[in-house]
């Protein structure tokens, strides 16, 4: 399974559904999928209703605000998933089909090298996410349950002042958003996942291209070896289109919802920002900010760093068309290479919105944005 953690925690919060023959667990698995998509969308309503009423609070309405934009944000990225599974699904299986597939052990190990960046990286996103929902959780159940107080700020259609609609609603606010951080970081591993297997498919690419020389030291008849030349150079040539047309797909089904994660990190850092400079180090809201803004920082370096990666992999394939024995290879197939090196010294990239450069230009560029808005509001 490609992305196995990543599609894993999707589907076990209902949000991915995986291919069923049986009709009686489709309708379950889209029931539950219906369910969890109201159990987290309905307190994200509750809590924008509760920070339009108490506007006139600046401080209850930044730190309100700072939670809640997360909350749109996963719930863009929660229809998104949704609504672009198809598209997902094409992705998916090009990277199933040839000339994606590994030929032999060597490509094998190039791709479970790649496989092991990925699932570190999602399990140490998983961890730093988590980590944030047990702080908060731990500091609300100390300071806000003796008082009866809720996880956060909402408006409620039913009296939480008895102790079942107190309990309700707090154990409905943290499941959501238990449910929520979780179903942000698959999504938010889900993409720097697949731009990682892009990258995969380049190294693999690269080995490929440095198996054509070997075909002129064999001992076959030359018109046999040259038919083989152009097998194979035509499969590289068809490899190297299927990886542009897999960069292409992916810009396209996820550009639109970077353009909205990279707009609302931007404010939730810059005031995350404020309102640390505002607590004191020994007050427990303190850890749990710190931890809150080192989760958001790492959820846009990991996209931005694996865009980056993807890039100067891209660039090197002209490199390792280069160091080939290119010379003892016939004049076609040195014009096919040509045509290779000639589309690698343009990058792939990422876009969000079409117009902002997912890399690690662009994180920079978010940490001085960032800084320079938290300056404005001091």
């Amino acid at each position: 399974m490609l992305l196995p953690y990543s599609f894993g925690v999707l589907w076990c919060l209902g949000l991915w559904r995986t291919e069923i023959i049986c009709r009686w667990r489709l309708c379950l698995q889209i029931m539950y999928s219906y369910f969890m998509i109201i159990f987290i969308y309905s307190d994200a309503l509750f809590e924008s209703i509760a920070l339009v009423n108490n506007y006139n609070d600046f401080h209850q309405f930044i730190d309100g605000s700072i939670v809640l934009l997360t909350m749109i944000g996963v719930c863009g990225k929660i229809a998104n998933a949704v609504i672009k599974r198809k598209e997902i699904l094409q992705l998916i299986n090009i990277l199933k089909t040839d000339p994606c597939l590994c030929q032999n052990d060597e490509e094998k190990n190039i791709q479970d090298k790649f496989d092991k960046t990925i699932n570190y990286r999602t399990l140490a996103f998983l961890a730093v996410t988590e980590s944030v929902i047990i702080i908060s959780v731990g500091v609300s159940v100390l300071q806000d349950t003796p008082n009866r107080s809720l996880f956060f700020n909402t408006w409620l259609p039913f009296d939480t002042s008895t102790i079942i609609g107190y309990w309700v609603a707090y154990i409905h606010q943290v499941l959501a958003h238990f449910c929520c951080a979780l179903a942000g970081a698959a999504y938010d591993t889900l993409i720097p996942g697949l731009i990682i297997k892009i990258c995969s498919q380049l190294s693999i690419l690269e080995y490929r291209l440095k198996l054509l020389p070997k075909n002129n030291y064999s001992s076959e008849p030359l018109t046999d070896i040259e038919q083989r030349e152009i097998n194979a150079v035509s499969k590289c040539v068809k490899h190297h289109l299927k990886i542009l047309q897999l960069a292409e797909k992916t810009n396209k089904v996820f550009n639109t919802i970077m353009f909205v994660q990279f707009s609302i990190s931007t404010f939730v850092i810059c005031v995350t920002i404020y309102r640390l400079s505002q607590v004191e180090i020994n007050d427990p809201e303190f850890a749990e900010m710190a931890v809150y803004f080192i989760c958001m920082l790492a959820q846009i370096f990991g996209t931005c760093l694996a865009s980056t990666e993807c890039s100067i992999k891209s660039c090197d394939i002209a490199t390792a068309v280069y160091q080939t024995d290119w010379y003892n290879l016939s004049t076609a197939t040195q014009k096919s290479l040509l045509l290779i090196m000639t589309r690698s010294y343009r990058p792939l990239r990422f876009n969000a919105g079409y117009f902002i450069d997912i890399s690690l230009n662009s994180f920079n560029q978010l940490i001085k944005l960032s800084y320079s808005a938290y300056n404005v509001l001091q």
